[in-house]
């Protein structure tokens, strides 16, 4: 990509493709659905609130596109409701140049798998929370931020040293970027012991810490959720200066409850979700793969939280590429400080 404007008519040419898929799936009726995710006795209002809220971030972000951006390979009215995306997407079957036809086809693809995970979440939200839907005002979950603005998390770490966390750190330095670590109690507390307390204080540089808990199990139906945070934060906050900075909380599988909201709030200790899942855990995509998910939902979603794990390696390949698609579409990476 080489401007702002190649950023909005791919960006555009996305949300259409999301669009046209979630309408193929949307005519499905609720026992439908549930049969195709999987899931008994699903939330219906789970899954009405996810819809409704897709539907209005999509019409929110075709109000964010450059004008010139609108009428490129589809044409696209400015300011469009949702009906008008709708129709929109009648054009893409039969408009698009041939050299976007199996582009077109992979992201259909890609976009049934996507939306089916979403709904999966949306739908067992009655019964196990997640990152699909915030349950405090005070989460965060990215979608708050402003228009091409995108944070980098990173989840489960330190590793050894000299491991993923070591080579991660270093290539943010290199690519000029930083984000906040979410770092598991207890592997901090096997770093400090093979390390030493000041080390692990230095390494992390212009990044943020964040507390993933002590161990990494859901803390939704936890008994003792709250000796785990407290446990965490105590060893966190004896090797970090936490001064004007935000302690933040994020949830091992981003499952929790009111009750440990606001615990953590009575502490000042809000939740960062995500939006942006890359999937680096997942050993069924390569890292090139994980590349191409995160820019797609980059240009999906057109801002949010991004969520990898600097405990596996594909996140230190990842980010460089994604940095460097992006590099002339001017693009902001959040500081953490900057979280709206």
């Amino acid at each position: 990509m080489k401007s702002t404007k190649d950023f909005d008519v791919a960006s555009k040419l996305e949300m259409l493709v999301f669009l046209e898929t979630f309408k193929d799936i949307d005519v499905l009726n609720e026992s439908e659905l549930f049969k195709t995710l999987g899931v008994k006795d699903g939330s219906s209002s789970g899954v009405k609130t996810w819809k409704k809220q897709t539907q209005d971030r999509l019409v929110s972000n075709f109000k964010d596109l450059e004008a010139d951006a609108l009428s490129e390979v589809i044409s696209v009215k400015a300011n469009p409701t949702f009906p008008e995306l709708v129709l929109a997407t009648k054009k893409l079957s039969n408009e698009l140049p041939e050299n976007l036809k199996n582009w077109y086809q992979n992201s259909k693809s890609f976009y049934k798998t996507y939306i089916l995970e979403c709904l999966r979440l949306a739908a067992k939200s009655n019964k196990r929370t997640s990152e699909i839907n915030t349950l405090d005002p005070t989460e965060k979950n990215g979608f708050e931020s402003k228009d091409k603005s995108y944070l980098l998390t990173f989840d489960d770490g330190p590793t050894q040293k000299n491991g993923h966390t070591d080579k991660l750190i270093n290539i943010l330095k290199e690519q000029h970027l930083n984000g906040i670590f979410f770092l598991s109690g207890d592997k901090l507390q096997q770093r400090i012991a093979a390390n030493g307390k000041n080390n692990v204080a230095s390494m992390y540089g212009e990044n943020w810490i964040g507390s993933h808990s002590m161990v990494h199990k859901s803390h939704q139906y936890l008994p003792d959720w709250k000796l785990q945070i407290d446990e965490s934060n105590s060893i966190i906050k004896d090797v970090f200066d936490f001064n004007n900075k935000t302690f933040y909380f994020r949830p091992p599988y981003g499952q929790r409850s009111p009750e440990i909201i606001n615990y953590l709030l009575k502490n000042k200790q809000p939740i960062l979700l995500w939006n942006i899942d890359s999937q680096d855990w997942s050993e069924k995509i390569s890292s090139q793969e994980v590349s191409s998910r995160v820019i797609t939902l980059m240009l999906l979603w057109r801002k949010g939280i991004i969520l990898f794990h600097d405990v596996h390696p594909k996140a230190a390949v990842a980010v460089p590429a994604i940095n460097e698609y992006f590099k002339d579409c001017q693009i902001k990476w959040l500081k953490p400080d900057e979280i709206q």
